[in-house]
């Protein structure tokens, strides 16, 4: 049976890749996160942003472990990834000029 793909699985992909930490240290580092993560996420999404570049490999890594794990189309990958994506992307920075 395969493993369900959850949102902390795709967090930590992007916060290995790019920061070298994860979900689990993220809230050992950040107590007071973890006691209510709801009312912290815009924190947490601001001490851990990616650029627009990083954003766009992750989320085509996403795509393809989407289409791959439930055998769709990278197109309905896409479809079925747009709600859960709100919940999981990336900060991305903005350019500095």
């Amino acid at each position: 049976m395969k493993k369900p793909l959850t949102e902390e699985y795709f967090i930590n992909w992007w916060l290995e890749k790019y920061h070298h930490t994860n979900l689990t240290k993220v809230m050992e580092e950040h107590p007071e996160w973890a006691d209510d993560p709801p009312s912290h996420s815009m924190e947490f999404y601001a001490a851990y942003p990616c650029t627009q570049e990083e954003h766009d490999v992750w989320y085509e890594w996403a795509i393809d472990v989407i289409a791959k794990h439930y055998r769709i189309s990278k197109k309905s990958a896409k479809q079925r990834f747009s709600l859960p994506y709100l919940n999981v992307s990336p900060t991305v920075q903005p350019k500095k000029p």
